[in-house]
């Protein structure tokens, strides 16, 4: 197989339906993602980390070289985690 299988973008109006499902997944092990992989980006299809990379390219080509060869095209989603950092305090007057 040869060319690129994953597809990164969708026509306006047919969005696959995994798409919700992952950025929501997403969401909800954020705090697990950011321990096992540090700050990076990611590509994630079907609720499963496929891609890794310090950025969107290097993630894209990690989660190329890790579809399984039977895998035809799909469509998975691309996250950048990130620590949080406080929000700074300002006291007036101290």
């Amino acid at each position: 197989m040869s060319g690129n299988r994953i597809r990164m973008g969708h026509a306006y109006g047919q969005t696959p339906s995994n798409i919700y499902s992952d950025f929501d997944w997403i969401r909800r092990h954020e705090q697990e993602l950011l321990e096992k992989y540090g700050e990076c980006s990611i590509i994630v299809f079907q609720q499963k980390v496929i891609g890794v990379g310090p950025s969107y390219a290097a993630a894209l080509e990690d989660a190329e070289r890790n579809l399984p060869s039977t895998t035809d095209e799909i469509t998975p989603v691309h996250q950048w985690l990130a620590y949080r950092h406080p929000i700074l305090k300002v006291h007036p007057g101290t």
